[in-house]
């Protein structure tokens, strides 16, 4: 867990767990942020939750665990952005991944010979980076003060064009 203070005075804290299903064996992190929000007690405004873990069940299931006790439970891993943002019922914001940072145009951001090779094969071949069209993607979440409930959450797509500057793609007056 990383606890800041914002210059206003308010602490914001971030929480990283590891999911358990088809990962290597690690703590549950259902009792892990449990025991994180104690030691946190009521001291942050916002708590910011990211779930680095393979199956959406697990993401979900986090997701509703700890509805109404952080601001956000944000999944990664898969490199796959979601398009199931939502408030869940007790104020927390979710999605199941926020997506990836790198070329869009690969598997999960290596070129597609070797990934595909594995698959058919079941033997590994070493990956090797794509390149083109890079992409960063990710989520807004705003949150309420006072109540350190999420208001909104939306996702974004940000591309890079070839001269290395981002814009948003969503934006036509970037």
């Amino acid at each position: 867990m990383y606890v800041d203070k914002l210059p206003d005075g308010r602490l914001i804290a971030t929480i990283n767990l590891q999911g358990r299903v088809y990962m290597k064996p690690i703590d549950c992190p259902f009792k892990t942020a449990d025991g994180e929000l104690s030691l946190l007690g009521h001291g942050a405004n916002i708590v910011f939750v990211d779930i680095h873990a393979e199956t959406t069940s697990e993401k979900q299931a986090l997701g509703y665990y700890l509805d109404g006790r952080v601001s956000a439970v944000v999944g990664t891993h898969t490199h796959i952005q979601t398009a199931d943002e939502c408030i869940l019922p007790k104020g927390t914001a979710y999605i199941t991944d926020a997506g990836m940072t790198g070329p869009f145009d690969s598997i999960i951001g290596m070129k597609h010979d070797a990934a595909i090779k594995r698959f058919l094969t079941g033997m590994p071949y070493k990956f090797s980076v794509a390149s083109g069209d890079i992409r960063m993607q990710g989520v807004i979440v705003e949150v309420d003060d006072q109540t350190g409930k999420a208001v909104s959450i939306e996702r974004y797509t940000l591309k890079v064009p070839d001269n290395g500057t981002p814009f948003d793609s969503g934006d036509d007056t970037a």
